[in-house]
């Protein structure tokens, strides 16, 4: 029972961030420039920079960056509670 909701909850971060990223996006685009877009639409960027290894014959970049706007944490949310309603 424990790795079912453990995987409802892994599937619905990652479904409800795409659709919630998706959307914040599309909409962003009409609204004007003022409190209300800023609101729902800044990303906050959570992460690392790149970081590039050399070792002469190997060479490597690593980074990581999500950007999470309060629309995408809303989905996020309401896709896990739909995961848990089916």
């Amino acid at each position: 029972m424990a790795k079912r909701k453990l995987s409802n909850v892994t599937l619905g971060v990652i479904i409800g961030g795409i659709i919630g990223s998706a959307l914040s996006y599309l909409l962003s685009m009409p609204f004007p420039k003022g409190p209300v877009k800023n609101l729902f639409f800044s990303a906050l960027k959570v992460g690392f920079d790149t970081v590039h290894v050399n070792l002469g014959f190997f060479n490597f970049s690593l980074g990581l960056g999500i950007n999470i706007t309060l629309l995408t944490v809303i989905f996020i949310f309401i896709t896990i509670y739909l995961l848990y309603k089916l």
